[in-house]
């Protein structure tokens, strides 16, 4: 298994992750400079939806790939 493939496959797709996390924070906003919640736990909304959307893109990326990798091993065999 190449290690350094499945790492950069979930760099990568954090990358993206964290992307339409904060795009999903966006889309909750009336207007981008007035926030739409005033509460406590929505402060740093735009933050928890990018370390949501990068972890949940790390996870999909590595296992997306281990998942390849894994089939062509058997292919090979």
């Amino acid at each position: 298994m190449n290690i350094k493939l499945v790492i950069f496959s979930g760099v990568v797709t954090a990358c993206i992750g964290s992307v339409i996390g904060l795009a999903a924070a966006q889309i909750g906003q009336r207007n981008f400079n007035e926030l739409k919640f005033e509460g406590q736990y929505y402060q740093d909304l735009h933050n928890r939806y990018a370390i949501i959307g990068a972890s949940v893109g790390l996870v999909v990326g590595v296992a997306q790939e281990c998942v390849r990798e894994l089939k062509s091993q058997r292919e090979d065999e």
